[in-house]
């Protein structure tokens, strides 16, 4: 039997297009996709689990062997409104910030403003145990 070629992919609907092209293509035989959030397909690319992973441009730099596998990407020209920073202070008051823990891309996004923009370094929280409650999710 023929080894499946194994995909992540994002599970968001910016990606529903490139997701719709795999599953009603001649090679849906030939893979084995799976719909995962960013930093899901990003582990399992790192951690060799897929082959081939649609995966935020910030997780390149934790793979020990990268090669991009075509021009299409999901971008934008202009503003996309998909990343926020929501508080219950003034920004330059905030002490600590629970990141998210789905998007590399929007965590990186955040402290780069953080440090440059606000020039603020509140503690940085990742896996908190209650994301979903604090967020509203």
């Amino acid at each position: 039997m023929t080894h499946k070629i194994r995909i992540s992919a994002v599970s968001y609907t910016n990606t529903k297009p490139f997701i719709y092209g795999l599953q009603h293509d001649s090679i849906q035989d030939q893979i084995d996709l799976t719909l995962d959030t960013p930093s899901d397909c990003a582990q399992k690319l790192i951690d060799n689990q897929v082959d081939i992973g649609l995966i935020p441009v910030a997780a390149i730099l934790s793979l020990p062997y990268w090669q991009i596998v075509s021009d299409y990407c999901i971008g934008a020209i202009g503003a996309v409104n998909s990343v926020f920073i929501f508080s219950n202070c003034a920004i330059e008051e905030a002490e600590e910030i629970q990141l998210d823990p789905e998007s590399r891309s929007s965590n990186n996004l955040a402290k780069v403003l953080l440090k440059n923009y606000w020039k603020i370094n509140p503690k940085q929280i990742i896996d908190a145990p209650d994301y979903a409650k604090s967020t509203g999710i």
